[in-house]
């Protein structure tokens, strides 16, 4: 067993997920096959790995499917990268360690990977990440895919319609959001929300079980963390775009001002990257997962940072 770096707190997301009773919905609306409670075993990896993280919710259907659901309030190119780290401890925890060294193949559940969406940025309802992104232009003898499906009540995915936990968990975030918009402070959005999924009946059970101190922590916890990120990164992105297009206009005068806004725009990137890196103690790959820089752009914007 590893040792670990430091408590974990678990999320709302994970601490609703993680029971097995709520399960076979989900994989009913994700796989379309219906399944009993009993077909279902919860292999949720309880032990911090991996630079302090823990997977989400993963589970073995009949021994055929093994599911891994992974939670995001932001886009993470590095998702396919996690992910493949996840299911090799998976699979190393399944199988007795002698018999991958005996001839016989080993049967083992098929993996599917699914992310679950609910940041504040607009994103399409449905996409997918790929571990070859991160290739490049080089050809790899591997690949492994993870679909991304937006749950924000206002995406309009249909899965929301199929998994009333879902939609429950969904309804009692965009609650929260919308009264801390109205400006109320976390601590009253959290109970008003609590009251109006068990008034809806949103995991009704779920919330009148758990106490509202409960459930502000784990909801503060990830919010805290999410929120300075995103408020410290914008402010950092403001920064580097407002002095790259300051200079691209300069250069512009000189060179014509659509290359000299272009090339503005892209000193702004590699300046808000590394003030990322400087201010919040951001590695690259995050601060350019932060800024949404596309993967195929990444090389380039790492050699300019770098330079």
């Amino acid at each position: 067993m590893r040792s670990t770096k430091r408590t974990y707190k678990d999320s709302l997301f994970r601490d609703i997920f993680n029971n097995v009773q709520r399960l076979p919905q989900i994989y009913e609306s994700l796989e379309g096959e219906a399944v009993e409670v009993n077909d279902i075993k919860l292999t949720t990896i309880d032990e911090v790995f991996f630079d302090s993280e823990k997977n989400d919710v993963s589970f073995i259907v009949k021994n055929h499917h093994i599911i891994l659901l992974e939670h995001q309030s932001t886009v993470n190119a590095n998702m396919p990268l996690r992910i493949l780290w996840y299911i090799a401890e998976l699979y190393r925890q399944h199988v007795d360690p002698k018999l991958p060294y005996r001839s016989k193949i080993i049967a083992l559940p098929a993996p599917k990977f699914y992310v679950l969406y609910n940041g504040r940025r607009q994103m399409p309802p449905r996409w997918q990440l790929r571990l070859s992104d991160a290739f490049g232009e080089h050809e790899g003898a591997m690949e492994l895919i993870v679909e991304v499906i937006n749950i924000n009540v206002d995406a309009g995915n249909n899965i929301l319609a199929r998994c009333t936990s879902l939609k429950a968990y969904s309804v009692f975030v965009a609650r929260v959001r919308q009264s801390v918009r109205e400006g109320k402070a976390l601590n009253e959005a959290v109970p008003e929300a609590i009251q109006y999924c068990i008034a809806n009946d949103y995991l009704a059970e779920y919330f009148k079980e758990k106490q509202e101190r409960e459930v502000f922590d784990m909801v503060n916890f990830q919010w805290d963390a999410d929120l300075a990120l995103e408020v410290r990164a914008e402010e950092a992105r403001e920064e580097g775009l407002s002095q790259g297009l300051s200079q691209g206009l300069s250069q512009g005068l000189s060179q014509g001002l659509s290359q000299g806004l272009s090339q503005g725009l892209e000193n702004g990137l590699v300046i808000s990257i590394r003030s990322m890196m400087e201010k919040l103690n951001l590695s690259m790959e995050k601060a350019m997962d932060v800024l949404q820089i596309p993967v195929a752009e990444r090389a380039k914007y790492a050699a300019l940072v770098k330079g």
